[in-house]
C-alpha cells in the first residue's frame, strides 16, 4: 500500500515536472494590440447565459426525479423564461441599435450642420468680396468720371477765357480802326483847313476833329485796359503792348499834324499812312494770337470729349 502511494506520488511528480518543463519551453508572447475595435462580448455573454440556462432547465426536466406534471409546469415555465429572455435580449439589442442609429444620426446631423455653416460662411465671404470689389470699381469709376468732369470744366473754362480774350482783342482792333479813321479824317480835313488864312480860324476849325481823335484815343485806352485784365497769355499781353505803343506813336503824329495845320504848313511827307499801317499790323498780330488760343482750346475740348 505504501509502495502504491509512493509510485502514485512519483507519477504525479513526474507529470508535474514534465508540465513545468513544457511550460518553460513555450516562449512568452507579448499581447498584441489591435487598436480600437468595435467587437463586443455582450452578445456572446447573453448567448452563453441563455444556452447554459436552457441546458440547466432541460437537465432538470429530463434527468431530475419528479412527477410528470411538475416537469410539464417546469417545462412551460422554462419556455416562458426563454421567451422572456429572448424578448429582453431583442429589446436590448433593438435599444442598442436605436441608440447607435441615433448617435450616428446626431453625428451626421452635426457634420451636415458644420458643413452648411462652413458653406454659408464661404458664401458670405464671397459675397462680401464681390460687394467690396463692386464698390471699389464704382469708386474708381466715380473718381475717373469726376476727373474727366474736372478736366472738361478746366478745358471749357480755358476755352471761355480764350473767347473772352479774343473778344477783348477784337474790341481793341475796333478801337484801332476808329483811331486810324480819325487820323485819316484829320489829314483830309487839315488839307482844306490850310486854305484858311487866319491862324485862330484854322485852330477853331481843327479843334473838333482833334477832340474826336482824343475821344478815340480814350476809347482805345479803355479797351486795351480791359483786354489786359482778361488776357492770361503773355504773348497776347506783349502784342497788346505793341499795339499801345503804335497808338501812342499815332497820337504824336496827330499832334504834329495838328500843330502843322495851325501854323499853316502841311508836313511832308504824309506821316499818317505809316502810323495807320503800323497800328493795323500790330492789331492783326494780337488778333491772330487770340484766334490761336481759341483754336487750341477747341482742340483740347474735342480731345477730352473723345
Amino acid at each position: 500500500m505504501t509502495g502504491l502511494v509512493q509510485s502514485t506520488r512519483a507519477a504525479e511528480d513526474s507529470e508535474r515536472g514534465e508540465g513545468s518543463t513544457y511550460t518553460e519551453l513555450i516562449p512568452a508572447t507579448a499581447p498584441v494590440n489591435h487598436g480600437p475595435s468595435r467587437f463586443s462580448w455582450r452578445p456572446i455573454g447573453w448567448f452563453a447565459g441563455g444556452v447554459v440556462g436552457s441546458l440547466a432547465v432541460a437537465w432538470f426536466i429530463v434527468l431530475s426525479p419528479g412527477e410528470i406534471g411538475s416537469k410539464a409546469e417546469w417545462f412551460f415555465g422554462a419556455v416562458v423564461l426563454c421567451v422572456v429572455m429572448v424578448s429582453m435580449w431583442q429589446l436590448i439589442t433593438i435599444q442598442r441599435v436605436a441608440r447607435q442609429a441615433a448617435a450616428d444620426a446626431a453625428e451626421r446631423h452635426r457634420r451636415e450642420l458644420a458643413a452648411a455653416e462652413e458653406h454659408a460662411m464661404r458664401e458670405l465671404a464671397m459675397t462680401q468680396r464681390l460687394h467690396r470689389t463692386q464698390m471699389e470699381a464704382q469708386q474708381r469709376m466715380h473718381h475717373a468720371e469726376m476727373e474727366t468732369q474736372r478736366e472738361l470744366a478746366r478745358i471749357e473754362r480755358g476755352h471761355l477765357t480764350n473767347q473772352l480774350q479774343k473778344q477783348a482783342v477784337i474790341e481793341v482792333s475796333r478801337a484801332v480802326n476808329v483811331h486810324t479813321q480819325m487820323l485819316a479824317t484829320l489829314w483830309n480835313q487839315g488839307a482844306s483847313i490850310l486854305r484858311i488864312e487866319d491862324r485862330d480860324e484854322r485852330e477853331h476849325a481843327i479843334n473838333p476833329i482833334f477832340d474826336q481823335i482824343s475821344q478815340a484815343v480814350k476809347d482805345f485806352s479803355v479797351e486795351v485796359t480791359n483786354a489786359h485784365l482778361l488776357v492770361q497769355d503773355d504773348r497776347v499781353h506783349r502784342a497788346l503792348d505793341q499795339v499801345n505803343e503804335a497808338a501812342l506813336m499815332a497820337i504824336r503824329v496827330a499832334e504834329d499834324v495838328y500843330d502843322a495845320v495851325i501854323e499853316g504848313q502841311a508836313p511832308q511827307p504824309n506821316p499818317i499812312p505809316p502810323a495807320q499801317q503800323l497800328m493795323h499790323t500790330r492789331a492783326a498780330e494780337a488778333r491772330r494770337l487770340a484766334w490761336d488760343l481759341v483754336r487750341t482750346g477747341l482742340d483740347d475740348t474735342r480731345a477730352a470729349t473723345e
